[in-house]
């Protein structure tokens, strides 16, 4: 028998991730934006990635309608901005400071140790989750100094330290 929501909820959570904060353009041209650890590099050659995103995200349809997004990896210090897309916030970018990349899609440049413009090359509705596959068109490598943001047992933290 499959483990409950909760269940695989915690079997999961024994898998430290990076952190990302997905973010786009509505109908209206506002800028939305999301939470996330659903992202895997997918190909090199041509430069996909993808990210998954829940059937029930209020930024699923500004992704849809803008067939863009960028992927934020956040730094370490970003945990509060981190918390505050992953919640049901309606107005996420209140005070939040971004720049426009690519069609204007959101940048968040400030607490964002790299980042992924994307155009959306596939999506495939799968159990209770969208995935996106996105064509890297553009973007920012890590600083070699940067520390990224870490999600491990349904907290965040950083524990960076450079192999040798």
């Amino acid at each position: 028998m499959p483990p409950s929501r909760e269940g695989f909820f915690s079997i999961m959570s024994a898998f430290p991730t990076g952190v990302a904060v997905v973010t786009t353009l509505d109908e209206r041209g506002e800028p939305r934006g999301l939470t996330t650890n659903a992202i895997c590099s997918v190909s090199a050659e041509p430069p996909l990635l993808l990210v998954c995103v829940d059937t029930a995200s209020r930024t699923l349809p500004a992704l849809r309608h803008s067939g863009r997004f960028v992927v934020n990896f956040m730094s370490d210090r970003a945990a509060e901005l981190c918390a505050r897309f992953a919640s049901k916030a309606e107005n996420k970018f209140d005070g939040v400071p971004w720049e426009p990349g690519l069609a204007g899609m959101p940048l968040l440049a400030e607490e964002a140790l790299a980042y992924a413009e994307c155009a959306v090359e596939q999506e495939l509705e799968t159990g209770d989750h969208v995935i996106f596959v996105g064509l890297v068109e553009s973007g920012m490598p890590p600083d070699p100094d940067s520390v990224p943001i870490l999600y491990y047992r349904r907290s965040y933290g950083s524990a960076w330290t450079p192999a040798s």
